[in-house]
């Protein structure tokens, strides 16, 4: 069967095969808790690319175009490097690991960048369930990068990827200081990262007295409503963070001290829920808005 024949044969399937392997990959990625900078994209590589590769003798044809590592392909972009070899972990345990390639930085006289290519397939249990079973001998090329790497990659792949050895020294002087201002970004992001967790993991655990000198945001306010709550207190971090928010938008609280000196005290706690709890303390920060409000009117 020719090239262009098989590949029409085969594409639909192929195309079921990476959108179902898109949507279990965003929701392990989602119920693992990693941030990725932008949707999963992948693609079925084109018959063009196929018949370049093949022609060019880049690809070595033995009997089908399903020899290909990469005919499907997803790429997955992170926002921070120390989750690649945590995806890495995951995505090894959750699929078949046909093959791994991490060592893909380049010489230092190159202009590669760091790449994580996996070659996945899926578990011989998946063949069971239906959307599955169609697909037992079908592999997937995987790319986790850094949101970094990838803009590096993308760019340097519209420059210059195949004409490299074309570039006058001058232009790779630039090139070489582009890619170390990315590979900083990259370890900045990371650096700030790290300092913001130890920051929030402080706060959860300081004496209540020194929460009680900070700024408000969503750590102090959470230590400042379970303490006032006796525990009754227990948003997740997204309701968390939006009622901080709208706290410090809508009644210009903006420390710690302010929100515990006006809630103090001021509800009895005796068979009250965690909703009922939030909506004391919204009446009560509406009764001191309206109280600071005419107090500026008499003035």
């Amino acid at each position: 069967m020719g090239i262009e024949k098989e590949y029409g044969a085969i594409a639909e399937d192929y195309g079921d095969f990476l959108k179902e392997f898109v949507r279990i990959i965003e929701k392990i990625l989602n119920d693992n808790k990693i941030p990725i900078a932008f949707g999963i994209s992948g693609r079925l590589k084109s018959l063009d690319s196929i018949l370049e590769k093949v022609s060019s003798e880049r690809f070595v044809l033995k009997e089908t175009i399903t020899e290909l590592k990469d005919l499907v392909g997803l790429r997955i972009v992170l926002l921070f490097p120390e989750y690649k070899e945590k995806v890495v972990d995951i995505l090894s345990s959750a699929f078949k690991l046909l093959e791994d390639s991490k060592e893909s930085t380049q010489s230092p006289d190159r202009f590669g960048y760091s790449s994580i290519h996996l070659i996945l397939g899926i578990g011989d249990e998946w063949v069971k369930v239906p959307n599955w079973k169609n697909h037992s001998d079908k592999k997937i090329e995987v790319q986790i990068r850094t949101l970094s790497e990838h803009i590096w990659a993308e760019t340097s792949h519209s420059l210059f990827y195949k004409r490299e050895e074309n570039i006058p020294d001058i232009i790779k002087r630039d090139l070489h200081k582009l890619k170390a201002l990315l590979e900083v970004v990259d370890d900045n992001l990371q650096s700030l990262k790290v300092k913001i967790e130890t920051h929030f993991n402080f706060i959860k655990q300081a004496e209540y007295e020194i929460i009680l000198k900070m700024d408000l945001n969503p750590e102090t306010f959470r230590r400042i409503m379970s303490e006032n709550s006796k525990g009754i207190y227990r948003q997740n971090d997204y309701k968390n963070k939006i009622l901080s928010s709208k706290i410090e938008k809508d009644y210009n609280i903006l420390t710690a001290d302010e929100l515990n000196s006006t809630i103090k005290d001021k509800i009895k706690l005796e068979n009250i829920h965690e909703s009922e709890y939030i909506n004391e303390v919204i009446q009560i920060l509406e009764n001191y808005k309206t109280e600071i409000d005419n107090k500026q009117k008499t003035r």
